[in-house]
């Protein structure tokens, strides 16, 4: 089977599902959602400025990069938490 790349089109449009998706089906007050909401957004800010294929276009891209992986780790910090916090 051969995989072709998507366009920066079609890759926005999947995120933009994707998105969706998550807001619909999972409960929005939960850590876990909120960065899975925040990492589709950074990874749709990083699509979108694919195109520009500049220096400054891929240093944002990659600060978004390190945003979303803040932002998942201190979701999954908080949520391994939440067992310890409700023992005590």
């Amino acid at each position: 089977m051969t995989m072709t790349a998507a366009t920066p089109v079609e890759s926005l449009a999947q995120l933009d599902t994707a998105r969706r998706l998550v807001a619909e089906q999972f409960d929005l007050d939960e850590p876990l959602t909120r960065a899975a909401l925040d990492l589709i957004d950074c990874a749709a800010e990083v699509v979108n400025q694919l195109p520009c294929g500049d220096l400054d276009s891929a240093r944002q891209a990659l600060g978004s990069a390190r945003a979303a992986v803040i932002s998942a780790a201190y979701a999954v910090r908080l949520i391994s938490d939440l067992p310890r916090a409700e023992e005590t």
